[in-house]
């Protein structure tokens, strides 16, 4: 066998195929359609890279105070999910008030307006302590 075609058989058995694939854009900001646990890490850079960002300091709360928020945070989901069950619930009331200390929360059916054709749920949210009122119109859902 010759020097020439022992190095082409050789040269062969070193041979590998190229493969190539399509290459796929996926944007890193979630506004623009990348992934939402980004946005943490963007919102950090972004704060940084500020000039003159005011610093605001880090309390620290007790084990007493954390279990009273959690307890308050509670408490209050679970009147928010009575309030949603007397509204949307098995044994929904069609209209009604409920009285949270100085916040009302009052709802009645009726029609959504801004021209969404159905019934909605209109809820309205009144704190006499401010004054402030609230109002939302949540589309009713018919079988």
């Amino acid at each position: 066998m010759s020097f020439f075609a022992y190095v082409l058989l050789g040269g062969g058995a070193f041979a590998c195929a190229a493969s190539a694939s399509e290459l796929i854009y996926t944007p890193l900001n979630p506004q623009f359609g990348g992934n939402p646990l980004n946005s943490a890490a963007l919102q950090f850079e972004a704060n940084a890279q500020k000039p003159n960002a005011p610093v605001t300091p880090v309390t620290q709360q007790s084990s007493a105070q954390q279990f009273m928020q959690m307890l308050q945070s509670q408490l209050y989901a679970s009147l928010a999910n009575s309030v949603a069950a007397a509204i949307t619930g098995v044994n929904a009331q069609g209209a009604g008030t409920i009285k949270l200390n100085t916040m009302t929360v009052s709802w009645s059916a009726g029609s959504c307006g801004g021209g969404v054709s159905g019934i909605c749920m209109n809820i309205t949210m009144t704190d006499s302590g401010t004054g402030q009122i609230t109002t939302i119109s949540v589309p009713k859902l018919t079988p």
